[in-house]
Parts: structure tokens; C-alpha cells; sequence
């Protein structure tokens, strides 16, 4: 969303809540230098994060990818929805204009590293297809309505990504 200041408060969330989204939204150095805290967090206290027993309440993962410029590893806390053995994460970037960093990151390199609480596992990653979207996009918005939110405010497709297990990392 080029002009963030325009952005109308959802209904399902109080104007508390909103002001707190829009804070911690504001702009793409705050989601990093948010996006840095989370990850420390969740490897400090990694237990019942995947279940959402986490501060957010949401199901949270951890995302190592492969910089695509720098080469070294990159960790991302992300909400997730389990569906069957695979993980489904979506490239919102909170409705800002580009693709996130790890979402590039993995197009350039599918194989990554997933934990969830305590557990590592070896993942390769795939966007998932026009029928996958269509059944997995209700239910990720029940995860995560602000997906939705934020979606309906930019042209760029969220890509959904499939993480599928591999082996243990």
C-alpha cells in the first residue's frame, strides 16, 4: 500500500487495536527492527509458539532462509496454518507494495529451515498454485484476518507459500 495514511480500520479490530497495527506497521524499518525482537524472543522461550501460545497469540514458525545477496542465513518469525504435514505462510509484508526479503530470498533458493517451539526441520518451499489459493486463502484469513485487510489495500498479489517438510534440519 503506497500511501499508508489512507488505510481505513477494519471492523474486527477496535480502534485500540488499530492504532497498534498501524504503529507497529508504519513503516518497513520498524517491521525489521520488530521482525529482529520477535525472532530473539522466540528463541529465548520457543515453547508453545506453533500453537499460538506465544505474546501474539497467533501459531508462529521460524523461517531461515538463504540471503539471496549476502549468502548467509536469515531467521523471520512468521504466523502460519499448519495443513497436514506442510506449513503455509503468506508474503504480505503488511500490505506494503514489494515482496518481503524472505520471499525473494526463497525464490532464489526454495530450501529452508523451519522451527516450530523447539523442533528444526529441513523445508523447500513453493508459492502455491491458483487452486491451492483459492482452498488455502479462507483459511489462512480465519488465522489472520488482517491478510485479508491488508490484501484488499495493494495490487500485489500475496504469494501463499507452501512449506513442505524434508528431513530434520
Amino acid at each position: 500500500m503506497a500511501n499508508r495514511d489512507s488505510m481505513k480500520k477494519p471492523d474486527f479490530l477496535s480502534d485500540a487495536d488499530w492504532a497498534h497495527v498501524r504503529d507497529q506497521t508504519s513503516s518497513l524499518e520498524r517491521i525489521r527492527s520488530d521482525g529482529k525482537v520477535d525472532v530473539a524472543d522466540y528463541l529465548a522461550n520457543p515453547d508453545g509458539r506453533a500453537s499460538g501460545k506465544g505474546p501474539s497469540g497467533l501459531p508462529t514458525l521460524l523461517l531461515t532462509t538463504v540471503g539471496r545477496k549476502s549468502g548467509e542465513p536469515r531467521t523471520v518469525a512468521l504466523v502460519f496454518l499448519q495443513h497436514g504435514e506442510d506449513m503455509v505462510i503468506v508474503a504480505s509484508l503488511a500490505g506494503y507494495d514489494q515482496h518481503p526479503a524472505w520471499y525473494l530470498n526463497l525464490q532464489a533458493d526454495p530450501r529452508c529451515r523451519v522451527q516450530r517451539d523447539r523442533h528444526q526441520t529441513a523445508a523447500v518451499a513453493r508459492t502455491a498454485n491458483d487452486a491451492e489459493r483459492r482452498d488455502l486463502w479462507p483459511k489462512l484469513n480465519a488465522v489472520l484476518p488482517l491478510w485479508g485487510h491488508f490484501q484488499s489495500g495493494t495490487d500485489r498479489p500475496f504469494p501463499i507459500v507452501i512449506l513442505s517438510p524434508t528431513g530434520d534440519a
